[in-house]
């Protein structure tokens, strides 16, 4: 039996974040060896859709260097609210970009997070 693609199953759960104050997506995806190609076309056509919503802040898109990691890309984006990070999840436009077959390939869990402590040249923190 093949699995569907729903949108729900490619946008983290509801945060309880403090209303209004930034947040962080992480969304960790399964791509094959080989395949980083492909996975890396089809997740720019998405990134590209989120990239012009309003609150959007940065995106970061990590590929593991240990090998034998089951979770090789790690995509993080900063957005400037909860609601600004949901707001896009609703649209029409977003439901045919994820549900696209090709996504099967590339299962993911993302979550939504908020910064606790930042250290470094990165430590906006906001």
């Amino acid at each position: 039996m093949v699995e569907s693609i729903t949108p729900e199953g490619r946008t983290a759960v509801e945060s309880a974040n403090e209303a209004g104050a930034p947040v962080t997506l992480m969304n960790s995806f399964r791509v094959p060896e080989g395949r980083d190609d492909a996975f890396f076309a089809l997740w720019q056509e998405t990134s590209r859709y989120f990239r012009r919503q309003p609150g959007f802040l940065s995106l970061r898109l990590h590929r593991a260097v240990t090998p034998d990691t089951d979770l090789r890309y790690v995509n993080v984006a900063r957005w400037a609210s909860d609601a600004h990070y949901r707001a896009p999840h609703g649209t029409e436009e977003f439901r045919a970009l994820v549900t696209q077959p090709a996504w099967k390939e590339f299962p993911s869990s993302a979550v939504v997070a908020a910064v606790v402590l930042a250290v470094g040249a990165d430590e906006s923190g906001s």
